[in-house]
């Protein structure tokens, strides 16, 4: 279903699915209002799970799992209900159904107590990363945002001459996110939403002050070229690794020296307490 329209599966693709189905649950389910169908065959393949339908199949596979099972329809739709996803618990509403009605026939087909407790639910994947959107600017830690804007403004633009200076100034910049969010003290979400706005704000500067380098760049550390299988055919087993090795040995060189050049810049960098 997520395939048909190009998105990630979330709940909701799960709860239609599972009103799709033959048999008890779908029976349940009945009345469940069906996501849109387009015509034809599907323009992607699968869908892949977003963070959130992965939060569900984690709660349910933990579900099952603790009482011996494999994982039913049974276990998805109490998982689902009780993750309490804004977006399936309103297609609930909307079609009428008790969603505590539903939580009992479920139970009562997995054989578990009726006044089974709520599941566990794991956390989500921090914000910034997978599909999971970063904080909003105004949501971010004021202390270590406040030093990372002291960065933006402070960049060595006039040093990024080639593509490999922009990628040893990402790196070194990601490293600065990863220090002061330590020493700020911050969970994931905060930590990986720093990296996410810093890391726009850098490559939009960096455009700015260098558009000819940024547009013949290709993406980021790609890798070096060494011939790929062709390498792997013409030299021993024991030194198929060496291409790998000795271009990471070369990034940490170029971004070492990237970094001598530029160390000056940001001299003065305000303390996360200053």
């Amino acid at each position: 279903m997520a395939g048909e329209t190009e998105e990630l599966c979330r709940p909701l693709h799960l709860l239609a699915a599972l009103a799709d189905m033959d048999g008890p649950i779908g029976k349940a389910l009945s009345g469940t209002p069906l996501l849109p169908r387009t015509q034809g065959a599907p323009t992607a393949r699968g869908g892949g799970s977003g963070y959130l339908m992965m939060q569900t199949q984690e709660t349910a596979q933990g579900f099952a799992s603790g009482r011996g099972e494999d994982v039913r329809p049974e276990h998805l739709l109490l998982a689902l209900i009780d993750q309490g996803d804004a977006e399936a618990v309103a297609a609930l509403d909307r079609s009428g159904l008790d969603i505590a009605a539903l939580r009992r026939v479920a139970l009562g087909l997995l054989g578990a107590p009726a006044d089974l407790g709520v599941l566990a639910i794991p956390p989500l994947i921090p914000a910034g990363t997978g599909d999971r959107p970063a904080l909003p600017v105004e949501q971010l830690d004021a202390r270590a945002w406040r030093i990372l804007r002291w960065r933006q403004d402070h960049l060595p633009l006039a040093r990024v001459r080639r593509p490999g200076d922009w990628y040893a100034l990402s790196h070194l910049e990601g490293d600065a996110v990863w220090r002061i969010a330590d020493r700020v003290g911050v969970d994931d979400d905060q930590r990986y939403s720093l990296a996410v706005h810093h890391r726009q704000a850098v490559d939009r500067l960096v455009h700015q002050a260098s558009p000819a380098v940024v547009d013949a760049a290709r993406p980021p550390e790609s890798g070096p070229i060494y011939g790929g299988h062709r390498w792997r055919r013409i030299v021993p087993n024991f030194m198929v690794g060496w291409p790998t090795w000795f271009g990471n040995r070369w990034v940490g060189l170029r971004d070492k020296r990237f970094w001598l050049l530029t160390r000056l810049a940001y001299r003065g960098q305000p303390a996360p307490n200053s």
